[in-house]
């Protein structure tokens, strides 16, 4: 269904005239749907391009659920250009997949990828208890940074935190993006643009003269959870509004306590944040700004580069002139604390784990190393080992792969011993993790630290300390999201309770079907770029 919405989508398809501006509406599908994967050229700050996107438009539909609600969405690749990736997979980021690993979504972990040629494959899982803002992307290669993207909200009837905030909907989602004016990036491509809700502009005033900012609509004196989602391929963002402070409430799909109002959030790839804004200013136009940390984009914003627009009601339709803060209050990772259980597993001690590793990041040869081991996905799905037979040190690749017993209590300690492209924020599949020691603090706090999916590991000289319980048997792949650095090596695979996978993981056979269909494929397909 179409929804009508505050924030324009730019999109040109196949056989349509390209827009700069397109309809005002935010498409939205629920669970139970079909998303068509395809190529597209589009335009969001004024170049045009091929993109690879999610039912013609980028970012992809929110995917809107309720909690409890069980996930049947029918993937079908039409993917037709050859200068750009042509096999796909979908990962729904922040669900635990608990007894459905094999619909996880990453390549040469948990499934084949989807071939083209409108092959379909059938994703089926529920999200249980979960609640909050997650995303869905390609986990093929580095083809999310192409277009295979977008926004997920599953919505809680029983919300803690319902009091606090007026309006919560579809058009209250955040999403930003940086965006490259080639395709199939590698590491250390500079971002052209920020994108947010789909559109923005570049440094090129020229390219750039026809691209309307994505305005965000308030009415002055109502407050507003936003839930802002990154969907960033590369970059980290400090996010902010003019005037306005921010109370966080969810991070990754956890809920937590309020936080002191801030006046800016830093958020790194593959994060969400929740937070209550209280339209309280006077009615006019303000700067939302969402600064990268990365050149030439960084702190640019003349124009209108790396903004949108907070409207009120009533307001003149202009851009603003709302002057740059000249300090903001950020965020601190550390303040964050879960709102319910809010203890990390196991004792409250630095040697207070089951099971503790130290995992350091290098940078050698063109390719990154997590303890001297480079990933690269094998030809055969981790998970397609185990079922074939594998017993768990026959896994390959043997150097990427740490299994995991059952019911443990797992203590990861990550830092980076080479300064290129930090810092790394680092994702977990199948599982949020308690954060016991942030990457932005010295202290370790075992009562009440932050639970989420996605930690930055900080620069060199830092690190992060992560703990969580191994109750999800699977294979769940730990890895930097900064995808290009995932694609040369950044990543490492838990196989968490081997002898369980299986058992406690019903396979359907369309997922077998899928490999098999993804190897007659083989024979047919051109050469493909290198993920």
């Amino acid at each position: 269904m179409h929804l009508t919405a505050i924030v324009p989508l730019v999109v040109g398809l196949l056989g349509r005239p390209m827009l700069t501006l397109g309809a005002t509406t935010v498409s939205t599908i629920g669970p139970t749907s079909t998303m068509t994967v395809s190529n597209v050229p589009i335009q969001p700050d004024g170049f045009p391009r091929p993109a690879a996107v999610v039912n013609g438009i980028h970012p992809g539909p929110l995917i809107v659920a309720q909690k409890g609600d069980a996930f049947d969405i029918e993937v079908t690749n039409d993917l037709t250009d050859p200068a750009l990736t042509l096999d796909t997979s979908i990962h729904w980021h922040g669900i635990f997949q608990r007894g459905t690993t094999w619909a996880d979504g990453p390549e040469g972990v948990s499934q084949c990828p989807i071939p083209p040629n409108g092959t379909s494959f059938r994703y089926k899982f529920s999200a249980n208890e979960q609640a909050g803002s997650f995303w869905y992307h390609s986990h093929f290669g580095n083809q999310y940074c192409d277009g295979v993207r977008g926004p997920i909200v599953i919505y809680d009837s029983e919300d803690p935190h319902r009091g606090m905030y007026d309006e919560d909907n579809e058009n209250t989602v955040i999403t930003l993006t940086d965006w490259y004016h080639t395709g199939n990036i590698r590491p250390g491509t500079r971002p052209d643009s920020t994108l947010i809700n789909g559109v923005g502009r570049s440094l090129n005033a020229t390219q750039s003269a026809n691209v309307s900012l994505a305005v965000v609509n308030v009415v002055q004196f109502r407050t507003y959870r936003f839930r802002l989602i990154s969907l960033s391929c590369d970059a980290n963002f400090r996010f902010s509004i003019d005037g306005h402070n921010l109370t966080v409430i969810e991070a990754d799909g956890e809920t937590t306590m309020p936080t002191d109002p801030v006046g800016g959030i830093q958020i790194f790839a593959g994060q969400r944040y929740s937070f209550i804004l209280h339209a309280n200013q006077s009615i006019g136009n303000y700067w939302i700004r969402a600064n990268p940390d990365l050149d030439p984009l960084r702190d640019q914003f003349q124009g209108g580069v790396n903004s949108a627009i907070l409207r009120y009601a009533t307001a003149p339709e202009v851009e603003p002139d709302t002057p740059l803060p000249p300090m903001i209050n950020f965020l601190r990772e550390s303040n964050l604390h879960p709102f319910a259980n809010p203890q990390a597993p196991g004792l409250p001690q630095i040697d207070g784990s089951d099971f503790n590793k130290t995992f350091e990041v290098d940078f050698r040869n063109a390719r990154f190393l997590m303890n001297n081991a480079s990933w690269q996905a094998p030809a055969t799905p981790i998970l397609l080992q185990i079922l074939s037979g594998r017993n768990a040190s026959e896994l390959m690749p043997q150097d990427s792969i740490v299994p995991l017993g059952r019911n443990l209590v797992v203590q990861l300690n990550i830092t980076s011993i080479s300064g290129v492209a930090v810092p790394h924020p680092f994702h977990l599949h199948g599982h949020s993790f308690s954060v016991i020691k942030s990457a932005d603090s010295d202290v370790f706090n075992f009562e009440n630290p932050v639970r989420r999916d996605v930690v930055s590991i900080g620069g060199v000289g830092q690190f992060a300390v992560i703990r969580f319980v191994t109750d999800n048997p699977g294979p769940w792949i730990f890895h930097c999201h900064i995808e290009p650095h995932l694609s040369v090596g950044l990543a490492v695979v838990f196989v968490e309770d081997f002898e369980n996978i299986i058992p406690s993981n019903p396979i359907p056979q369309s997922w077998r079907d899928l490999c098999e269909a993804f190897e007659r494929s083989r024979s047919t397909l051109p050469t493909l770029p290198q993920a």
